[in-house]
């Protein structure tokens, strides 16, 4: 091998891990905004994927009540109820922001 392919025995290895790589600013984040600020999207989505749960755990009521289970309906209509909360909650979120109330980062 020539010496000058050699690498001297003190110089210290150069980290290529991700967090390594952003301090020294091999990697920049891209400035990315979220998707969905009002949330409210997403609440509806899970109201009706309580309704859908509630639906199947209908179902399979008599297996469940067999099983001791049956408290698995009163989850559903919990997680159900809870949504509309939520999503009252959003909705009066996203029109103060709407309104300049309150930042949109806040929360």
């Amino acid at each position: 091998m020539a010496d000058s392919e050699q690498v001297p025995a003190s110089a210290p290895k150069k980290r290529t891990d991700p967090t390594s790589q952003l301090a020294r600013g091999e990697i920049v984040h891209a400035e990315v905004k979220p998707l969905d600020l009002s949330g409210i999207p997403t609440v509806i989505f899970g109201i009706c994927a309580w309704a859908v749960a509630f639906v199947v755990v209908l179902i399979f009521r008599s297996d469940l009540k067999k099983d001791g289970d049956e408290w698995w309906l009163w989850v559903t209509v919990a997680g159900f109820g809870l949504g509309w909360i939520g999503l009252l909650y959003c909705r009066r979120r996203w029109a103060a922001i709407q309104a300049g109330h309150r930042p949109a980062t806040e929360d």
